[in-house]
């Protein structure tokens, strides 16, 4: 062969391995998905839950009155400092000191009564002895007796009567008196007059059993305050009394207030004519910082910290997806086999990158802060995972090769 033959040969097989390689190379650009990344790192993880709410004070007291009649003084005003013991108002106590002057004339009138029922008596008593002895002489007849005998035991019912008609009257007497010291209404609490719905003038009314008495005003104690918020039902499992909670007062929003759970509702919260579905749950936090100016009915938005953790493995929340094993085994009679449907079950993994392709791995989850999860198991440090995009991440199979356009190591 000719060395003109030998140089057109090698001429052959070099572009031959030319266009398979560039064959190569353009099937697997083809075949490359190009992905963002993100470097497996350590961090501190805190989880929370947010709920909005309103202040309210831990001690307020609703005042109503006790008795029913016009307000005649009424030295508060809304906003009002008052200390316990403090005259709030005061109800006109004519209708009530009237009853009280008339069961005392009753009593009066009743003693008169018993003194002319005992001496009535005494004077039946001695017509019956006088009957009685001329009946033993064999002067009169027994009749004559026996009617003496119940005109005497009619007086002495009449004298223990009036005796008990004295007892009632004073029971009443007590009653007006104890009634008469409600004209003049004192705060039970120190605090401040954050509600006032009378003026004076104005007609106060007792409750009943079935229609409760008008709230006539509020006194709250602002030294201590709560924030009372609404926590959905997926997340109130996760809380317990004593977790601290940070506390944005919309009326201070670039001020951060501290507290910790003090109640956590038992049932959820009802509205009366409401369709919604959501379920929530009441829980008070007790705030420890002191708000300027504060008053019950602000808003608020609590963030309960409910779990920390310092220093762990965390991948991004949108690295984390679901597969379905693809060993769908059966038993020997061609039937599923429960055994394998439990292991088959859909998991949650991450893709992480190995010479370019991704891999499926299973991974353990366990604290969700904000943004991270924590990983207790299946990956390790400083690995290349897949963080995005969306799509990219429902879709992609084990082993695809994959471009990395890496992303920020935070």
């Amino acid at each position: 062969m000719s060395n003109r033959t030998k140089l057109i040969i090698s001429i052959l097989v070099v572009a031959g391995i030319s266009l398979l390689a560039y064959a190569n190379i353009k099937y697997q650009r083809k075949e490359t998905v190009s992905v963002r990344t993100q470097t497996v790192v350590r961090r501190d993880l805190v989880a929370r839950v947010s709920a909005s709410g309103k202040i309210e004070t831990t001690r307020k007291v609703d005042v109503s009155a006790s008795i029913s009649g016009k307000v005649i003084h009424l030295p508060m005003r809304e906003g009002d400092m008052v200390k316990e013991g403090t005259l709030l108002f005061r109800i006109d106590p004519t209708p009530t000191q009237t009853l009280v002057t008339q069961f005392q004339a009753g009593i009066r009138s009743a003693k008169t009564n018993i003194a002319v029922a005992e001496a009535n008596q005494q004077q039946a008593k001695i017509e019956y002895e006088r009957q009685k002895t001329l009946f033993d002489r064999n002067v009169i007849a027994e009749d004559l007796v026996q009617r003496a005998r119940s005109a005497y035991e009619v007086e002495i019912a009449r004298t223990n009567g009036t005796k008990e008609e004295i007892v009632r009257l004073e029971a009443q007497l007590k009653n007006a008196v104890h009634d008469l010291t409600k004209v003049n209404v004192h705060a039970d609490i120190s605090g401040v007059v954050t509600k006032l719905n009378i003026h004076e003038g104005e007609n106060a009314f007792v409750g009943t059993f079935n229609n409760p008495g008008t709230v006539l005003m509020t006194i709250s104690d602002l030294n201590h305050m709560e924030a009372w918020v609404e926590v959905d039902e997926t997340d109130v499992v996760n809380l317990r009394v004593g977790q601290p909670a940070e506390i944005i007062v919309d009326a201070y929003p670039d001020t951060v207030f501290h507290g910790v759970i003090d109640r956590i509702g038992n049932s959820p919260i009802t509205e009366t004519g409401s369709n919604q579905q959501a379920v929530n749950f009441e829980v008070v936090i007790l705030l420890t910082d002191t708000i300027p100016n504060v008053r019950p009915g602000l808003s608020c938005v609590a963030d309960i910290i409910t779990g920390t953790r310092r220093n762990v493995l965390s991948i991004p929340i949108q690295a984390l997806t679901v597969r379905e094993p693809e060993d769908e085994k059966k038993n020997a009679d061609g039937a599923d086999d429960p055994s394998t449907r439990r292991r088959n079950r859909a998991h949650e993994g991450i893709f992480v990158i190995e010479e370019d392709r991704a891999f499926f791995r299973h991974v353990t989850t366990g604290l969700t802060g904000e943004r991270h999860f924590e990983i207790l198991s299946g990956l390790e440090e400083n690995s290349d995972i897949i963080i995005g995009p969306f799509e990219t991440l429902r879709t992609i199979k084990d082993s695809t090769l994959v471009e990395k356009n890496e992303g920020e190591k935070r």
